[in-house]
């Protein structure tokens, strides 16, 4: 429709033009020295006009010219980027596909950009070949433009964890834990890092941030925590009972107060004779949560057992049918050498919860006794109950 009004304008302007010129024509006179030229008037505005539009796309025309090398050059970046992005697709499938050599070929073979290097990568420690990954983990650090260092440094920390190689993931992302502190998905591969080098100080140090950065579930930062904590009570252990101490004292008295860090604090101080100090935490750790290992494992040490038969006896006013705390009372009554009383609070556990602990225990009751054909048979309940 522009182009219909364009034309008719233009044609409205001619058929105008010439019918004045027709009345009257006019003249023009150049002169330069001993030369004259003289014409029309319309002669001369259509002279100008074509000197003009001769001018125009003379210009315009060196104008191309001038141009052409960058025209064709974006051409062929254009071009290349095209088969480039084609290798790219094709290269990820054939990963996908797991025709490793296949993909390296494909994806090198045409003008190849980080992400086709970091594809690279991949493959290539597909196939083992851990040389040639780091030479592409390289190249892709040089072409990736720096907005996007971050995301390759971390793909190179996750294959360097893949392939087991803590040592170096741990110098790849120690540089970047210093830059972003504050990073979830740094954190969780540092955490990763530490977890299987079983460094459990310097994790421990980790957990906060961890959990206030939200760098794992819930559930997976409380599993963490109680691995870490009992690594680094396991290590003390190891030291001596005064650096076991220490380091309990050094954890805060939330760690301190969750069960399944006490119960490792407290089998070391079983372990090397300090269980006084065990039968105490036990206990007041068992007022703050009730728990079945705990509880087994109260039952099993040995240092008052007529007190701590009172003790437990006084739990009972709370937890009448806990089959854990009156298998914990037979397993006491028993060391306290009260038979009859053992036997009830062992048949009391089965009522309520038949297992082949408690059946085995009242079997070995009832063969102390004497009482040796109930005995065998409270041991072929064991079994059943097994099965």
């Amino acid at each position: 429709m522009k182009w219909l009004i364009s034309f008719l304008l233009v044609f409205a302007l001619a058929v105008g033009l010439t019918l004045l010129a027709y009345d009257d024509p006019g003249f023009v006179i150049v002169g330069r020295g001993a030369w004259t030229l003289e014409t029309s008037l319309s002669v001369f505005f259509v002279l100008l006009g074509l000197c003009f539009g001769l001018l125009y796309f003379g210009i315009r025309a060196l104008i191309a010219l001038w141009r052409l090398p960058e025209r064709w050059q974006s051409s062929y970046q254009s071009k290349m980027r095209g088969r480039a992005q084609i290798a790219l697709q094709q290269g990820f499938c054939e990963l996908l596909e797991g025709n490793w050599k296949q993909a390296e070929n494909t994806l090198l073979q045409s003008q190849p950009q980080y992400l086709h290097y970091l594809t690279a990568a991949y493959a290539a420690q597909q196939r083992q070949d851990i040389a040639q990954r780091d030479k592409f983990l390289e190249s892709a650090q040089e072409y990736a433009p720096s907005e996007y260092r971050l995301a390759v440094n971390l793909a190179q920390a996750h294959l360097q964890l893949t392939q087991e190689q803590y040592s170096l993931a741990v110098t790849t992302l120690k540089p970047l834990y210093e830059k972003y502190p504050k990073h979830a998905q740094v954190l969780r591969l540092l955490a990763q890092a530490y977890q299987a080098q079983q460094n459990w100080l310097t994790l421990l140090n980790l957990l906060p941030e961890l959990r206030k950065r939200k760098a794992l579930s819930e559930v997976q930062i409380n599993e963490l925590e109680i691995q870490t904590v009992s690594g680094v009570l396991n290590q003390a252990a190891g030291q001596s009972l005064e650096a076991l101490k220490t380091t309990w004292e050094r954890l805060s008295k939330v760690l301190r107060l969750q069960p399944a860090i006490s119960k490792v604090y407290a089998q070391h101080l079983i372990s090397q004779g300090a269980t006084e100090a065990a039968e105490l935490l036990l206990r007041e750790t068992l007022k703050q949560h009730w728990d079945k290992g705990l509880l087994r494992l109260y039952a099993q040490v040995n240092v008052h057992p007529a007190q701590q038969l009172s003790r437990a006896e006084s739990w009972l006013k709370q937890h009448e049918k806990d089959a854990d705390l009156l298998l914990a009372l037979g397993q006491l009554s028993i060391r306290n050498s009260l038979w009859g009383k053992a036997q009830q609070y062992l048949e009391a556990s089965l009522g309520q919860a038949p297992r082949p602990e408690t059946y085995r225990t009242l079997g070995d009751l009832l063969s102390q006794m004497g009482e040796v054909e109930q005995a065998t048979e409270q041991y072929r309940k064991g079994l059943t109950a097994t099965l």
